[in-house]
């Protein structure tokens, strides 16, 4: 298809609690996502405030003369 990298934004307690755990991260990580932000505090849902993590994982190689990304429609198996 032509993608290079992949991202994930995952929602990520400073402690965790009864609604989100740090499990999602984690489970990107033994995918072999790297983590490469922190938003501090901007995610808002059961009456408080979760962090943001940007997570990525590199999966190919940019070259000169990158062809376009193809849609999934077109990809022949």
């Amino acid at each position: 298809m032509g993608i290079l990298n992949l991202y994930a934004c995952i929602g990520y307690p400073q402690v965790e609690d009864e609604y989100l755990t740090k499990n999602s991260a984690e489970f990107h990580a033994h995918l072999g996502f790297e983590l490469v932000g922190t938003f501090h505090n901007c995610g808002y849902k059961f009456d408080r405030w979760y962090d943001m993590v940007w997570m990525e994982k590199i999966i190919g190689e940019p070259h000169a003369g990158q062809p376009a990304v193809k849609p999934y429609s077109e990809v022949k198996e």
